[in-house]
């Protein structure tokens, strides 16, 4: 079985689909690593321009792991894990994900990865890269419930701060021409609002099984 959970930043689909995989026994991927391995990449070598970011993908390689109950994602050859969650990552991600040539190129490469017994969360896993999955799942909370529990991960940035980012993530992650972030047909909707990890996780469990 393949299961896709979907939502925006901060419903909790990270947490929500590893806490899963590692209880019943799925391999996982969080499609969004990729998109941040690759802006990470953008930044060091200090390129933002949309022509020079869609030609760098030649000189890339990706491999990503799932190994022991940690994610492990090497980029052209290094392990890049520890550094995917920082201020300048999240500032640029959105804008270089949008780009459809990097959602098409991502998007092979999450369908190469996945095989049978794999938990996938992103933004377009259900709609886009995996339309087919056996089950689909659509996280929902307010902007405020998200902003809190970021808040409460990392306390770098005031909560007002980590409100405004989300609303402009949102809007740019919904508006995007490419692979859009939207309901995907048939999923399960499952609104996280005050609810913990374990409520959640065996709400959907309940659906697997």
């Amino acid at each position: 079985m393949i299961i896709t959970i979907d939502g925006a930043a901060g419903t909790g689909k990270t947490t929500v689909g590893k806490f899963i995989a590692n209880k019943i026994n799925y391999k996982f991927l969080d499609s969004g690593k990729i998109y941040r391995a690759y802006t990470f990449k953008m930044i060091q070598k200090e390129i933002f321009n949309n022509e020079d970011i869609i030609k760098e993908l030649n000189n890339t390689e990706i491999k990503y792991s799932y190994i022991n109950e940690q994610e492990v994602l090497e980029l052209d050859g290094q392990n890049v894990s520890k550094h995917l969650h920082n201020n300048l990552v999240d500032e640029h991600v959105s804008n270089i994900s949008k780009i459809p040539e990097i959602r098409t190129m991502m998007t092979d490469i999450q369908r190469k990865i996945v095989s049978n017994n794999f938990i996938v969360v992103g933004r377009d896993i259900g709609t886009v890269v995996l339309p087919d999955a056996d089950l689909k799942i659509f996280l929902k909370a307010s902007i405020e419930e998200r902003a809190r529990r970021r808040f409460n991960e990392r306390k770098d940035e005031s909560l007002e701060e980590i409100e405004n980012s989300i609303r402009n993530r949102d809007h740019i992650d919904s508006t995007r021409k490419t692979a859009p972030l939207k309901i995907p047909d048939e999923a399960k909707i499952i609104d996280t609002e005050n609810k913990n990890i374990d409520e959640v996780s065996y709400q959907i469990i309940k659906l697997v099984k």
